[in-house]
């Protein structure tokens, strides 16, 4: 017998963990649950219904989404929560398993098909007698070529998927297995999308897929990134336009061409290497050398000498020797980046090189990372002493989470959650705008200014007086 199950009565409070890819898989969600009539809510405390957007790339992240599931569980004893619903990562690797581990939740849903969250939901009031999973064993991604989304970062930034899922099969990663293969978004349905951004205000529109490099291979007519970045050329407006997790591999020099020949493209790569000793990076099936790499590294500084360059290294590989890792770290001694990540390899049961075990210590990969991280430090320091006396436009966020005495933004050299920023100690600033900010101070990681935009006078939110950083 069904029940008198009514969408509007029912508050639900969606988290989101893991990467900014699933901060759109969240997106989507949030838009068809509001479609659907459904109440969402800000707080886990005043939800019926509470999901959890789960990741789970490495066995920590996975520890951690089950962490916070058993954290918001407690909602169901102590608060009014009904349901507990796990999506994404966790509920693709681990399926009708979580279930019996975690007894605590109603229902799962896969890495795929988030708008049918509506109808999961649903389900788990209609039939309250059996927990709902909605899971594919490949997963798929029609859902992205067309999809609504509720947009959850600040009015001025917002990220864009072009593409889901891997075909490269590194022998570190689980991430064909979590998303499938590289499947492509149509040109079409990306412009169509950055144009309701634009005219929705946004200023920043940061490209993310597992590997930007890549789009368009599956698509028909000769599609590349390229023709993608050509037809984001065409669209009007005064905006930024980021491009993360492009693989050097396949990154073509025509997307150079395009980028560099229009201004509103950042001076900004994220060109993910993981290493630079051949033998490590064929083990680690990159398909690519470090002969390759230094190639485009140069290709890429043709085009845009003033690019700032963003990379990701993992130490403690398990074929990884002390002389592999004294390679890399006189790599990023020559001073090629102005950010870095820095991630020690995870022994995961579903990588292909976990036929190698895990032989280098723990305390021997963080050692490795600590070093790397060190010696970028001091070069991100030299390199943002460079911006002294210079005026970079920044796109303010408003004030400060470290101070209300001083305001926050990011030049065109900083990516939003991952590099940077610069604070804002003098000066009037339009919020979620562009502004002229001359910088003051460099630290390792941030930059600190004042702000001498033309427009600040009568347009101005914010007024700051002088504020020691």
């Amino acid at each position: 017998m069904k029940s008198n199950f009514n969408n509007d009565e029912k508050h639900i409070y969606l988290e989101t963990l893991g990467c900014e890819k699933n901060r759109v898989d969240s997106e989507i969600m949030l838009a068809a649950l509001k479609k659907h009539g459904f109440q969402l809510v800000m707080k886990p405390e005043e939800a019926e219904v509470i999901v959890i957007n789960t990741c789970a790339f490495l066995t920590s992240a996975s520890q951690e989404s089950i962490d916070r599931i058993l954290a918001l569980s407690d909602h169901k004893a102590e608060g009014q929560c009904e349901k507990l619903v796990a999506t994404g990562c966790l509920s693709q690797r681990y399926q009708g398993g979580l279930l019996d581990e975690i007894p605590e939740l109603d229902g799962l849903l896969g890495s795929s098909d988030f708008f049918r969250i509506p109808f999961l939901i649903t389900q788990l009031y209609e039939n309250p007698q059996h927990p709902q999973i909605l899971i594919n064993k490949k997963p798929h991604y029609s859902q992205y070529e067309k999809q609504e989304k509720l947009q959850s970062t600040a009015k001025h930034f917002a990220y864009l998927k072009i593409a889901e899922g891997c075909s490269n099969m590194c022998s570190f990663c689980n991430i064909p297995s979590l998303r499938g293969g590289f499947s492509s978004r149509s040109v079409s349905m990306i412009i169509e999308e950055m144009q309701v951004m634009v005219e929705n205000g946004v200023k920043e529109i940061n490209l993310l897929s597992q590997d930007t490099s890549s789009y368009g291979k599956d698509l028909a007519g000769n599609v590349h990134l390229a023709t993608l970045l050509r037809a984001i050329s065409e669209v009007e407006g005064d905006f930024w336009i980021r491009l993360f997790y492009a693989y050097p591999n396949t990154f073509p020099e025509e997307a150079l061409e395009i980028m560099s020949d229009d201004p509103r493209f950042c001076r900004y790569l994220d060109m993910p290497f993981q290493h630079i000793n051949d033998s490590v990076l064929q083990k680690m099936n990159r398909k690519i050398t470090q002969k390759k790499i230094r190639e485009k590294m140069t290709q890429v500084r043709k085009y845009m000498p003033d690019l700032a360059w963003r990379s990701t290294f993992i130490v403690g590989f398990p074929t990884e020797s002390e002389e592999n890792f004294e390679e890399l770290h006189q790599f990023v001694a020559e001073g090629h980046f102005d950010h870095l990540g820095v991630f020690t390899y995870s022994d995961e049961d579903n990588i292909r090189s976990a036929k190698w075990g895990d032989p280098i210590p723990n305390t021997l990969k963080r050692e490795r990372k600590s070093r790397l991280l060190e010696l970028q430090q001091k070069i991100s320091l030299s390199k943002n002493e460079t911006y002294l006396g210079k005026t970079l436009k920044v796109l303010v966020d408003g004030v400060s989470e470290e101070s209300d005495l001083l305001l926050q933004g990011r030049s065109q050299y900083q990516g939003p959650n991952v590099d940077g920023l610069v604070y804002i100690n003098e000066g009037n600033a339009v919020p979620q705008q562009f502004n002229e900010v001359e910088i003051t101070d460099a630290h390792p990681y941030d930059l600190v200014g004042r702000l001498v935009s033309p427009r600040e006078m009568e347009k101005s939110e914010y007024s700051l007086p002088s504020a020691k950083f």
